[in-house]
């Protein structure tokens, strides 16, 4: 062998070697896990942390107490969605509503205010520095508008609802628009498969 042909044979050689333990390890950085948008809020009940809802799909919400219309009807046909499940595929969803309203609400305004859509649902509410890291997880905002020369104000957020799989993953955000029926179907399609008796 010639010293240019073994000269290329030992390029090949470093570069095989390269890909085998440079390339391996870089790979499986991009193989990794999905970051979960993990969370803990404050309710009725106490702290909600989503490390704790494992195995369940989150359908999650943002709204306020003094929130209208805007509101009202998202929140509404999320719980008309939810009552189209059947009642192993509710066990299985949670329904949290989190306030973008944290210097008026509170665990117990938000409970009673979510009661009004679905005995099942959660309000939750989170101080101000831990809501702002809430909603960047989700890439989600929240501003107070001025209403009033009294100082009243409403907060414009945005509206979807934002789906987070059994593994505690970011799974997708449904339009606020969609119909009870589109809703439910969203849900079912995140939820696991139903294993017949006897497998």
């Amino acid at each position: 062998m010639s010293d240019k042909a073994l000269k290329n044979a030992l390029i090949i050689l470093v570069v095989l070697l390269v890909l085998v333990f440079v390339w391996q390890p870089i790979s499986h950085l991009f193989r990794a896990a999905p970051i979960t948008n993990d969370f803990v809020l404050e309710t009725t009940d106490g702290a909600l942390d989503s490390k704790n809802l494992r195995g369940k799909v989150l359908a999650i919400s943002l709204a306020y107490a003094h929130c209208e219309d805007e509101c009202s009807d998202r929140l509404a046909r999320l719980a008309a969605g939810f009552e189209l499940l059947t009642p192993r595929d509710q066990a299985l969803v949670r329904l949290i509503v989190v306030s973008v309203d944290p210097d008026r609400d509170t665990p117990a305004s938000m409970a009673a205010y979510v009661r009004r859509f679905h005995a099942n649902m959660i309000g939750a509410v989170a101080k101000p520095e831990e809501l702002k890291a809430f909603a960047e997880s989700y890439a989600a905002t929240y501003r107070k508008i001025p209403v009033a020369a009294d100082g009243s104000y409403r907060v414009d957020h945005n509206r979807p609802i934002f789906l987070v799989d059994t593994a505690g993953h970011f799974a997708s955000a449904l339009n606020e628009n969609l119909a009870p029926e589109q809703i439910a179907q969203a849900l079912r399609a995140k939820l696991p498969p139903l294993i017949p008796p006897g497998q």
